[in-house]
């Protein structure tokens, strides 16, 4: 007879084997389905691209950089916290790799250039914070073990990303360094969403730099950029609508009411209901900006820009830097403290907090988009792993509801992008590498459909209206880089995800206009490419650009940019350096303890 362990894992086995059964019938079905999916519509959306062809990239190559040598860089990052006896140390730190591309030759060769023993340029930041002061970082005093203050604290992570966005603007900002193609390895569109925080958890207002304290009203003016005239940002949606007003008032002011609201489609009363963050009006009186003057004011039927505020923007991207400065360059151990006055009036000091964080990260890839436009530099982000679906849900879903796209099957896909996409090299013969999907609006990352609870069809954002980063920003696609069809077994790489700075001088712009759930989300405007035909030059040159940076010789790395894998190299050998001694910084704690013990200070204490 069995004993009741052996049936028990008999049972277990049983389970496991039906779960895997009913997962490969389901696969199969998937794959069947995107089989369909693919031969009957999708194929449209999919750009095999033909490297031979080089003369008409470099005539747009030329076009754009005004140069036959381009100079390249990638930038990727590492991270590590550790548990010490009274503290928890955060390292994160950011490397560049860089070299030059020669357009002038057709043998689609590049070069590295070393740096020079002069030039640091890594950015690497450690700092421990004791475990005493660690629920002022997190903001979570009323947390209950000190395992959850870790486990909440993303500090390290958060370096990294600040990290990795100083350093990337610091080689765009200086004319010594600052190359014309740069990668990361990130989704720009995802770091500006995830980092996105309310104005009103930032602890960094009230911290002085420039002989004044950083206000919320800086804060509103900084979340409105980046700005560009050419492509329309900030845009007229109804999410942060007062950021097109005050963009309108930074370039003239005053501004008619009247004739704002004709701009935006809403009544006059409506718009001043919506831009009450910038008059101050029908805000509670704790609100942070009650402390400030607005940063508008309203007289007759103008709205006034106060011109206190002019210099806003250039400050919060001063506070960048210097704190960015402090942190990775002169590696000050109190970089991350300040001092600012509490609800009493009593100045106290105070820890950078992950919402601080959020808000410097913020700013500094704001600060950087706008240094690409300014000096023509092709910003690519590269990610190489994710679940998303915003290409086979969120894009194509609202297409289709709009009618877009005609005919199109409502067939179950395979879970994610990156897994339907990685099916088509074995429904299609004719695909080689490099191919591409059709690039798409980042906006769709939160723009969607929904069903109501009648079964109805709706275009919403996140949480009803919240639709970001704006329109027109960021153009994002799917890529595979390595296939072979040489052996009996079909070998690729993985599909990666690209996110690229959308570049006015070189994009050949169409928008669509999504005015359906106008009263939720105003008048959505996204660029888009329907099909493979519609013109893409930029996404020409991009493919180009990242097929000859990608030379697939490490296996682990197939098919992905050499220079972010090199980038990576170069982080991770920080990392490697900086562990040994954050881990051995325990030794000296454990060798003169930072607290006391009971006893020592019980006997201390002085009786009377």
């Amino acid at each position: 007879m069995p004993s009741q362990l052996s049936e028990t894992l008999g049972k277990y086995r049983e389970a496991l084997d039906n779960s895997r059964d009913r997962y490969e019938r389901i696969k199969r079905e998937r794959f069947e389905s995107s089989e369909q999916f693919y031969n009957s519509f999708f194929k449209r959306l999919i750009k095999i691209y033909d490297i031979k062809d080089f003369n008409k990239v470099k005539m747009l190559a030329e076009q754009f950089f005004q140069t036959d040598r381009i100079r390249f860089a990638a930038v990727d990052g590492s991270c590590y916290k550790r548990e010490l006896q009274e503290y928890m140390v955060f390292f994160g730190a950011a490397y560049p790799i860089r070299g030059s591309i020669d357009f002038s030759k057709s043998d689609k060769r590049f070069v590295y250039e070393p740096w020079s023993p002069d030039e640091d340029v890594s950015m690497v930041a450690y700092v421990p914070v004791p475990f005493a002061e660690l629920d002022e970082t997190i903001g979570e005093p009323f947390v209950v073990s000190d395992d959850q203050k870790i486990n909440l604290s993303g500090i390290h992570v958060q370096l990294m990303e600040l990290a990795e966005v100083f350093q990337a603007y610091m080689l765009i900002k200086s004319s010594d360094l600052r190359p014309k193609i740069l990668l990361w390895d990130q989704s720009m569109s995802s770091v500006m969403n995830s980092n996105d925080v309310n104005y009103k958890r930032i602890g960094l207002i009230g911290y002085r730099y420039q002989m004044r304290p950083l206000t919320a009203q800086d804060i509103i003016i900084a979340y409105s950029h980046p700005h560009n005239k050419e492509l329309g940002i900030p845009s007229r949606k109804e999410y942060r609508r007062y950021n097109y007003v005050l963009w309108k008032l930074q370039n003239g002011s005053p501004q008619s009411i009247s004739s704002l609201a004709a701009d935006l489609g809403v009544s006059e009363r409506e718009l001043l209901f919506r831009i009450n963050y910038l008059t101050g009006e029908r805000l509670k009186s704790d609100d942070p900006l009650k402390q400030n003057d607005p940063i508008a004011y309203v007289k007759g039927d103008n709205l006034y820009f106060n011109e206190d505020y002019e210099g806003s923007w250039e400050y919060s991207i001063g506070l960048f830097e210097h704190i960015c400065k402090e942190l990775f360059k002169d590696k000050k151990p109190d970089a991350l403290i300040y001092k600012k006055k509490n609800p009493e009036g009593e100045v106290e000091e105070t820890w950078v907090s992950p919402n601080d964080f959020k808000f410097l990260i913020s700013v500094g890839l704001r600060a950087l988009i706008e240094e690409c436009w300014k000096h023509d530099v092709l910003l690519i982000g590269i990610v190489k792993d994710s679940s998303s679906k915003y290409l086979t849900r969120n894009y194509m879903g609202v297409m289709d509801h709009i009618g877009k796209y005609e005919n199109m099957p409502h067939v179950l896909l395979p879970w994610s992008d990156r897994d339907f996409l990685e099916t088509l090299p074995w429904i299609d013969d004719s695909i080689t590498a490099p191919w591409s999907t059709i690039e798409f609006d980042s906006v769709f990352m939160t723009l969607h459909i929904e069903k109501d609870e009648n079964g109805n069809k709706k275009i919403l954002g996140v949480r009803g209206n919240i639709v970001a980063p704006p329109e027109r920003l960021f153009a994002r696609s799917l890529a595979q880089f390595y296939l072979n069809r040489s052996k009996k077994s079909l070998l690729y790489g993985h599909v990666i995800f690209i996110d690229r700075l959308v570049i006015p001088k070189i994009d050949n712009l169409e928008n669509v206009t999504i005015d359906q759930n106008k009263e939720i989300l105003g008048v959505v405007e996204p660029i888009v490419f329907l099909d493979k035909d519609k013109r893409n030059g930029a996404q020409d040159l991009m493919m180009y650009i990242l097929d000859l940076l990608t030379r697939n010789l490490y296996p682990e790395v197939i098919g992905y940019p050499d220079p972010l894998h090199k980038a990576d190299w170069g982080a991770k050998s920080l990392y490697k350096k900086i562990k040994p001694i954050i881990d051995s910084s325990d030794i000296s704690l454990r060798s003169n303890p930072a607290h006391k013990t009971f006893r020592q200070l019980r006997e201390e204490i002085r009786r009377i």
